[in-house]
């Protein structure tokens, strides 16, 4: 086998032949070196950049003289035509990027803008954090609310933050000096005081930390929006891309976006052709084997996994096709297939990946030992309670949300010797909300009662009171209060040192106790029997309609209703519960969890996208404990459903019963959708949803009841030739099936 391609690989081939140099990593490190072995040294000059030191922030990561870009000439300011960036080209067109370096001070803020506005550009692409490995790596150039950078204004017209990235939306005027206000760059129009104004989007990938790799779809889908922008408002300019230092950020940024332009063109990829491209325009935008990889494995996802998010009323015609059994085969199809996918996509969890939760000590606090959640997503303990070792583990996993990471613990019903660290999560992470999708089991030996009807109860260094207590149709919820004790009868045990001769590690681990409770009295002042730290409040919430061996409710109605409490109250309670994590447990950590995670998830992306997409929610919600969300068992079962179908039902439900998202539907949509409804199974309670089946007939005879009748027939062959094409949409080529199953091996 060559160590690199000679022609670009097809989208049918390319998985293959990512598999196969995944096999043979050896196979990545040499076209890595064939790529840094190209570089045109006669044309790959830095003289200019060399002498404008004080320019550049990474010595190492300098524009080559011959594609460098040249800003206006400032009158009386040496050196003012220089930035250090680059033009870069892609695929199809010749320079489609500028790549630059981040900002550190005022000037370059101010020159980064007048980049922005001399080239015409509408795009900027972050993909470093502000404050990243203990430094400052990029300041904030762009304002709150509005501010001047030298002859630029810019104004922060919206801004929307997602878990992984934050678009935000600019709009810029020219207000005066040197220049021209008349230039044809751009997409611009004229203001009231005739000043040229232009929109321009920001587009900050949050994920991408240093000396690590992000979420692959999260990257994906920050591409996507900005192709999307894009074509919305095309301009004849480059887009704008930066990262600390301008280099290999950058430069996988480029290779993923222009290979999958070529892959929308012409089927093909050619990522090795593509790198030389980069190594030749500019210092380090290939900068390692490791990123040459992650290129390779962006790009194999993104041709595997091609599923797009639908439009809302889309959710009305993808439940109508599952009434016809021919049309409901192809559904589950494609429900078969992405589940296929998923399966494909997330990465088991290795046992040094949950080191914590397999030491000795820990074991016994695991309901099951293969549902442990990693060392990288686990919320830390840090109150001292209990007598285990490790007073810092519980079994319970940190879960993105839509719009915030770690918006949700997830965790399992705490055992008898766990209670206390259940109640040290709740305190510690400052925990709003609890959600309870299990009702109380009848065994209370091996599932204990966790919180208590009325009254004051002690849990380790915590007091429970009740503050309040209601009882609905299928739930239930508690208002407590949560008081945090550390008093000088806990010194006291610690004190009280057993005969048997102490190790040297407890010793070691009996003064860290003790000095952490001595210092907290001290912080203080005081030295009564018993000290009350901060109160806090928390609201569980406890479902009771949900049967412990279904593995979805009977309907959606009584779980749509606990969403609309939940979310209700995170965003009336008087101290902002929305920016706290909200604990979702059920009886195992795994089973009831991922539905109602992923259906906020999806809630939130319909609200501000108004678009749903379960497919990708359910993979952001797989990545720290992969358990979430089983696939569909058996085929044609009538409503043994599973809980990937039972989103897309519940989805259903969420849409037709407010307005406020209807709103958003098409008007011809909307007809057809009162002229066919939906589908009892979809919705689980059609008189919930206030849609009815029947039709009265009186006032039109018998003429109507013919017209009905054949447009019943033609809706159903519209159906029938929609699910085929929905489904071959996504999967109808006998070469991608070859692809997935040499991806599965």
């Amino acid at each position: 086998m060559l160590q690199a391609p000679t022609t670009p690989i097809s989208a049918a081939k390319f998985v293959a032949y990512v598999q196969e140099r995944r096999k043979k990593r050896i196979l990545f490190k040499g076209e890595f070196l064939m790529v840094q072995r190209s570089v045109d040294l006669q044309r790959a000059t830095t003289e200019i950049g060399i002498r404008m030191g004080d320019k550049n922030q990474y010595p190492d990561t300098l524009p080559y003289d011959y594609n460098r870009v040249i800003l206006e000439h400032r009158q009386g300011i040496e050196d003012s035509h220089y930035i250090n960036a680059s033009y870069v080209n892609s695929w199809l067109r010749e320079r489609a990027y500028v790549v630059t370096q981040s900002v550190r001070n005022k000037q370059a803020s101010n020159e980064l803008w007048r980049c922005v506005w001399e080239i015409g550009a509408n795009t900027i692409v972050m993909l470093t954090k502000i404050f990243d490995f203990m430094r400052v790596v990029c300041l904030q150039y762009w304002p709150q609310t509005q501010f001047q950078f030298g002859e630029i204004h810019v104004e922060t017209l919206d801004t929307r933050t997602y878990a992984h990235f934050v678009i935000r939306t600019f709009r810029l005027r020219k207000t005066g000096g040197v220049g021209d206000l008349n230039s044809s760059k751009g997409e611009a129009k004229k203001n009231n005081n005739n000043e040229e104004e232009r929109i321009v989007k920001h587009f900050h990938f949050t994920e991408w930390e240093l000396n690590s790799f992000p979420y692959i779809s999260a990257f994906v889908e920050v591409r996507r929006r900005v192709r999307q922008w894009m074509e919305k408002s095309p301009v004849d300019a480059p887009i704008i891309v930066h990262c600390s230092n301008g280099g290999g950020r950058s430069g996988a940024f480029l290779a993923v976006d222009a290979n999958l332009e070529l892959l929308q063109k012409t089927g093909q990829l050619d990522v090795y052709e593509y790198s030389r491209t980069l190594i030749n325009s500019r210092q380090n935008l290939i900068s390692s084997v490791e990123q040459y990889t992650f290129i390779y494995d962006v790009l194999c996802e993104a041709v595997l996994c091609n599923v797009q998010p639908m439009a809302m009323h889309q959710l009305k015609d993808r439940s109508t096709m599952y009434k016809a059994r021919k049309n409901r085969e192809l559904m589950e199809l494609q429900d078969t297939h992405e589940n296929k996918l998923l399966t494909m996509l997330t990465a088991p969890l290795r046992i040094g990946d949950c080191a914590g939760g397999h030491r000795l000590e820990n074991r016994g606090k695991n309901r099951d030992v293969m549902v442990v959640p990693p060392d990288h997503a686990r919320p830390y303990l840090q109150t001292l309670h209990g007598e285990s070792k490790d007073y810092t583990y519980i079994n319970a996993v940190e879960v993105d949300g839509f719009t915030r990471k770690s918006e949700f613990i997830v965790t399992e019903w705490p055992k008898q010797q766990t209670l206390d660290s259940f109640w040290t999560l709740v305190f510690d992470h400052n925990v709003h909300t609890v959600i309870c999708l299990t009702n109380q089991p009848n065994d209370i030996k091996t599932y204990p009662q966790f919180v208590h009807n009325k009254g004051k109860k002690n849990y380790g260094p915590f007091t429970i009171e009740i503050v309040n207590y209601q009882q609905y149709p299928g739930l239930c919820s508690y208002m407590v209060k949560i008081s945090k004790r550390c008093g000088t009868d806990e010194i006291k045990n610690l004190l009280n040192v057993k005969r048997t001769i102490p190790t040297r590690r407890d010793l070691a681990e009996q003064m860290e106790k003790l000095t952490f409770m001595i210092s907290e009295i001290m912080a203080t002042g005081a030295s009564q029997q018993q000290l009350e730290a901060e109160v806090r409040l928390c609201c569980i919430i406890q479902v009771k309609m949900w049967p412990i061996e279904n593995k979805v409710p009977l309907s959606t109605t009584a779980l749509i209703e606990v969403l609309k409490m939940t979310r209700s109250w995170r965003k009336r309670a008087p101290d902002r519960p929305e920016s706290r994590p909200t604990i979702v447990m059920s009886h195992n950590g795994v089973s009831r969890c991922g539905i109602f995670i992923a259906a906020n998830v999806l809630i939130d992306q319909m609200e501000m996208d108004h678009e749903v997409d379960v497919f990708h929610a359910v993979k952001l919600i797989r990545l720290n404990r992969p358990q979430l969300i089983d696939g569909p068992r058996t085929r044609f079962t009538g409503d043994a459903k599973d809980e990937y179908k039972y989103l897309y039902d519940l989805m259903l439900h969420w849409y037709m019963t407010n307005p406020e998202l209807r709103s958003f539907e098409p008007p011809e949509v909307d007809s057809l959708g009162s002229e066919e409804g939906s589908s009892n199974e979809s919705i689980g309670e059609s008189q919930s949803l206030g849609i009815s089946h029947k039709r009265s007939i009186r006032s039109k005879g018998r003429r109507r009841s013919i017209q009905r009748s054949k447009s019943s027939r033609a809706s159903r062959r519209t159906n029938a030739t929609n699910a085929n094409s929905f489904v071959d949409s996504q999967k109808t080529d006998e070469q991608k099936k070859k692809m997935e199953l040499v991806y599965l091996n």
